[in-house]
């Protein structure tokens, strides 16, 4: 058997000394799937059932007269072993695909379930398993609102989509992050199921607020540069003739009436100033610039108020620092961080305020990091999303005029760099800023890069 091919075995079971079944367990050692035709004595009910019980795939009788029958009989054996065996390959194709479709699912890192009508788990893939801390299986045959009660669907959303077949799509916030749940109807067995795909879309998000954000603030740029030209001249006219009515008059009251007026006026002049710089409309003009030295500078400049409020200067200079920026504006970002710190450290009553300047060259990236960190209060989330927006502040009026934040990003942005800031555990805000290296030109990369290699 195991060097001929063979079509199908007639057994004479008196003849070959052997049990049917002890027969088909030696055949089934070979790994020979051929059909087994039993000759029996007589083919009745109750030998006919015992051959068929222990293997064998047909019976004919041992008489002389059936050995006609016998050609046929290899035949029917033979088309139904090929037709089980053309199931069986079927199936396991079947299984295989099956396999193959659930490790896809798998691997996808989406939350993927199939609920039916009644809210019980049908199917769920590994993301989702070990979101719940669960094996799939485990899962598998729980109510949804008993493992995940968070991603409880929308019930109108699934009527709605088993009544018309029409895929749906929402939003739901769980926790700190923000899911695109959509819902497939689906039909297995006249059962009707629904198929939920959770994508967690947060960061998408993020990115889609600040491009709106960015977009904002190009607009109102362009509003406000038309508006501080207006004001700018009779704002000039203002200054001048109040100083010199101040100049011919002798009268002390007078003079400090004009002197109110001169305050407002140079304090309107400020505001100009400010939203002059935050539409952009005076061109940067760059240089190679140490940042930590850009820092030494502004912190020179509140020296005396640090001291008086008894805050603590922490720096951590790389000694690599030269970049290609436009020293006054970098040191005016430095400054707006440097006052908003000592502001929030001084407002929550800390006696013992610390504020930590980090500089870091990341070389790979060929970028500057400036990292400012304050023990302060922080800011609270619900305002978190607010801060680079224009005019927006959380200070008393009269103190602040909400543009520090709001230039600052406009001239890193225009730097080519970008500023963000996290809330530190335990207290106070880290705002991290990050500056391209080099201007773009070859020379200037050059230069940056042999003033680098000499510090280091």
């Amino acid at each position: 058997m195991k060097r001929e091919t063979i079509d199908a075995i007639f057994v004479n079971q008196l003849q070959s000394g052997l049990e049917t079944f002890e027969f088909m367990r030696a055949l089934n050692a070979l790994n020979l799937e051929v059909p087994v035709i039993m000759v029996v004595p007589q083919t009745d009910e109750q030998t006919v059932l015992s051959a068929l019980r222990d293997g064998a795939q047909d019976c004919v009788s041992a008489g002389r007269g059936s050995y006609d029958t016998y050609p046929a009989a290899a035949l029917r054996a033979r088309a139904r072993s090929e037709a089980v065996q053309e199931s069986s390959e079927r199936s396991n194709s079947i299984i295989r695909s099956q396999k193959q479709w659930m490790s896809i699912i798998d691997a996808i890192t989406d939350y993927i379930f199939v609920l039916d009508s009644g809210l019980t788990l049908v199917k769920v893939n590994h993301s989702f398993a070990t979101a719940i801390g669960m094996h799939p299986r485990e899962a598998v045959g729980r109510r949804i609102d008993e493992v995940f009660d968070k991603a409880l669907p929308i019930q109108t959303f699934l009527n709605d989509v088993l009544k018309d077949g029409i895929p749906r799509i929402y939003e739901k916030k769980i926790d700190e992050e923000i899911y695109q749940i959509s819902v497939f109807p689906l039909h297995e067995n006249n059962r009707p199921l629904t198929i939920h795909v959770m994508k967690n879309i947060t960061e998408v998000r993020r990115l889609k607020d600040q491009l709106h954000h960015s977009d904002k603030l190009a607009s109102i740029g362009l509003l406000v540069s038309g508006v501080a030209h207006e004001i700018n001249n009779p704002l000039t006219g203002t200054i001048a003739y109040t100083e010199l009515l101040a100049m011919k008059t002798t009268d002390t009251g007078v003079k400090a009436e004009l002197k109110k007026i001169l305050d407002s006026a140079e304090r309107c002049k400020k505001i100009v100033d400010n939203l002059m710089t935050f539409s952009r409309q005076r061109t940067p003009s760059k240089s190679l610039e140490s940042v930590n030295d850009i820092i030494d500078r502004a912190i020179d400049l509140r020296s005396y108020w640090l001291k008086a409020n008894n805050i603590v200067i922490v720096k951590e200079y790389d000694p690599v620092s030269t970049v290609f920026v436009d020293a006054q504006q970098i040191q005016q970002v430095i400054l707006n961080l440097l006052l908003n710190a000592e502001q929030a450290i001084v407002d929550a009553g800390q006696t013992r305020g610390r504020i930590r300047f980090i500089t870091k060259y990341d070389k790979n990236a060929s970028r500057m990091i400036i990292t400012v960190v304050d023990n302060g209060p922080g800011i609270p989330p619900k305002v978190a999303s607010k801060i680079f927006d224009p005019f927006f502040t959380t200070k008393p009026v009269g103190v602040g005029t909400g543009l520090g934040l709001s230039i600052s990003h406009g001239i890193i942005v225009e730097h080519g760099g970008t500023i963000g800031f996290e809330n530190i555990e335990g207290g106070g805000i880290a705002f991290r800023i990050e500056l391209p290296t080099g201007a773009g030109s070859p020379r200037e990369s050059l230069l940056i890069t042999k003033e680098s290699e000499r510090i280091g």
